[in-house]
């Protein structure tokens, strides 16, 4: 189960007491404690253990969390000022939350799928961009970046 192996890397990580990984290894054992922090917040408010589709979203849920944040230290905020500490720090985050979901698809596997979604649901124009998607997320869930999809089904509908 994909918690397990959150909860078993934390360990692994909180263990290794190389010199040289130190300042790597804090920063991984915060990100860890702060996703497991997001996992025990969903085990309270639903009453359950998440399943490895709810963890996979939740981790999808930070990484868009991080690419924003990533976004602003790069300079796409308002005074335009650019921190290139908190830009390495935010791609560290992205790269270990990525670690933990399945293989995400390529934009070319999506708009496959999309184009039979499109000729299944009869899509002719943007106005039908709610069944596409409606009809495409189930089959992308934690496997895309729903802002992708989203993108490549605007592309593909007719205007």
């Amino acid at each position: 189960m994909l918690l397990e192996k959150i909860n078993a890397d934390l360990i692994a990580t909180m263990k290794d007491r190389e010199p040289s990984r130190k300042e790597e290894n804090q920063s991984k054992v915060m990100t860890l404690r702060t996703l497991l922090a997001e996992v025990k917040t969903f085990q309270v408010n639903n009453r359950k253990d998440p399943s490895d589709e709810e963890v996979a979203a939740i981790l999808q849920k930070g990484i868009k969390q991080f690419r924003e944040t990533l976004d602003r230290a790069n300079g796409q905020n308002p005074a335009g000022i650019v921190r290139s500490d908190i830009a390495a720090l935010e791609a560290t985050k992205i790269a270990l939350y990525e670690a933990y979901l399945p293989k995400q698809m390529t934009r070319v596997e999506i708009e496959v799928l999309v184009r039979e979604i499109i000729a299944q649901t009869g899509a002719s124009s943007a106005k039908d961009m709610g069944a596409v998607m409606g009809a495409v997320r189930p089959q992308t869930q934690g496997k895309a970046d729903g802002k992708l999809v989203s993108e490549v089904v605007r592309e593909l509908l007719p205007k």
